[in-house]
C-alpha cells in the first residue's frame, strides 16, 4: 500500500492523494473440500463414525405420516418404536385425544385406524400381522367408522 501527499507552493493549494494496492501474482491454492475446515485426522474419523451411526439409526426408523379426519395438520410417527398394534393405538389415542379401535368393530363412539399400503390401497389396521404391517404401511389415517 502506498500513500502520497504532495504540497505545492503557497499559491497553489492542491493535494494529491493516491492509494495503490498490489496483489501477489501467484494466488495461494484454495483448500479442497476434504481439507477444510482444518481439523485433526482423529476428529475426522470420529465424525465419520458418528455419521455412519446416525445413518444406521435412520435406516432402522420407520416414519409415517398420521392424519385424522377433521384435523388439518398431520403428524409424523416412528413405527419402529412400537411393539405392536396395542401400543400404537394407545399412543395415537393420546396424541389425537380420541378413542381409536382397529379391526371390524363398528362403534360410533370410536374412530377407526386405517393405513395405505405400498399399492396405494386403504386397509383396516389389524388385519395382518404386525411385522407384515411394518413392511407395507406408507401412511396412517384415523377415520370415522361410517367411512370404512
Amino acid at each position: 500500500m502506498e500513500l502520497q501527499f504532495t504540497k505545492h507552493s503557497a499559491s497553489e493549494s492542491s493535494v494529491n492523494l493516491s492509494l495503490s494496492l498490489t496483489f501477489p501474482s501467484t494466488s495461494p491454492q484454495r483448500a479442497t473440500k476434504q481439507d477444510w475446515p482444518p481439523i485433526k485426522p482423529r476428529l475426522i474419523d470420529t465424525l465419520k463414525g458418528r455419521r455412519r451411526l446416525l445413518q444406521r439409526d435412520y435406516d432402522t426408523c420407520l416414519f409415517v405420516k398420521v392424519y385424522m379426519e377433521g384435523v388439518p395438520i398431520g403428524r409424523k410417527l416412528d413405527l419402529s418404536t412400537f411393539s405392536g398394534y396395542e401400543s400404537l393405538l394407545e399412543n395415537l389415542s393420546h396424541m389425537f385425544n380420541t378413542s381409536i379401535i382397529c379391526g371390524n368393530h363398528r362403534d360410533r363412539k370410536h374412530h377407526v385406524l386405517t393405513y395405505q399400503d405400498t399399492d396405494g390401497d386403504w386397509m383396516m389396521v389389524g388385519d395382518i400381522p404386525w411385522e407384515m404391517f411394518l413392511e407395507t404401511v406408507r401412511r396412517l389415517k384415523i377415520t370415522k367408522p361410517e367411512r370404512c
